[in-house]
């Protein structure tokens, strides 16, 4: 029996260039390096601020400010190029895990599996790497169809909207990871390091985040991602103690 549609197809559904994750097994394949910000919301709808310029006070003083990564997707259920932001830190944790693993690696080269369970509070998220596998040669095309900037994020622009002086560069291959600027300077610690470091200190008080920052330009050094490799192994100690102190007085 002839059928009109092919067996077990849905119509791909619309996400307005943002991958929501939904109940169920969410995939995507990340395509380039994120950004790393701070998100506050106004009249339901995000205000960021890029890392090292995060507001002293939330615009609703009953909600905190996010941290969050953002980065472009493939999104194999609306089959789309997307942009996906990460505030959740057990995805992030994952994801970190992932990339310190020799196994793994960074997660340009694999696609990945979140899970979302749960309701509310009780939402919970586990995320599973797939075998690495070469990108698809049509998803690469995609990407080169649908440009988007990143950095669009932080000034409230859409970051898909045509004639843009620059747009984010994608992650292809090993040879395009290794080309990165903050990878050829010995001098300047990996952005999995800042990632690390980051991360850490999202679980530190607003007062010692401020400090930190405020030492770091003492001696030049504007973000985290510049951070010297002669200063990360005392800086990162010192994080973390702070944080376990945080998590321990809570």
């Amino acid at each position: 029996m002839h059928t009109f549609l092919p067996k077990g197809y849905t119509v791909p559904k619309s996400s307005g260039g943002y991958m929501k994750l939904i109940d169920g097994d969410n995939k995507f394949r990340i395509l380039s390096a994120p950004i790393l910000g701070w998100e506050d919301r106004q009249d339901k709808k995000p205000v960021r601020f890029r890392f090292d310029a995060k507001p002293t006070t939330s615009i609703d003083p009953e909600k905190k400010v996010k941290h969050f990564w953002a980065m472009i997707v493939w999104n194999f259920g609306s089959e789309d190029i997307e942009i996906l932001e990460i505030t959740q830190s057990s995805i992030k944790k994952a994801l970190e895990a992932l990339c310190s693993d020799e196994d793994w690696g960074a997660p340009y080269f694999y696609d990945i599996k979140v899970n979302r369970s749960g309701e509310a509070l009780n939402t919970e998220y586990a995320v599973n790497p797939a075998p690495h596998r070469p990108l698809p040669s049509n998803i690469r095309v995609k990407f080169y169809e649908k440009r988007c900037n990143l950095e669009a994020l932080f000034d409230g622009a859409d970051p898909f909207s045509p004639g843009q002086s620059s747009y984010t560069d994608g992650i292809f291959s090993t040879e395009q990871r290794k080309a990165e600027p903050v990878q050829l300077s010995s001098d300047i610690i990996t952005e999995l390091q800042a990632a690390d470091l980051v991360s850490m200190l999202t679980q530190c008080t607003d007062t010692f985040h401020a400090q930190v920052l405020n030492w770091l330009k003492t001696k030049g050094i504007t973000s985290l991602e510049a951070v010297p490799v002669s200063l990360y192994a005392d800086l990162h100690k010192r994080i973390e103690k702070e944080a376990l102190g945080a998590s321990q007085s809570e």
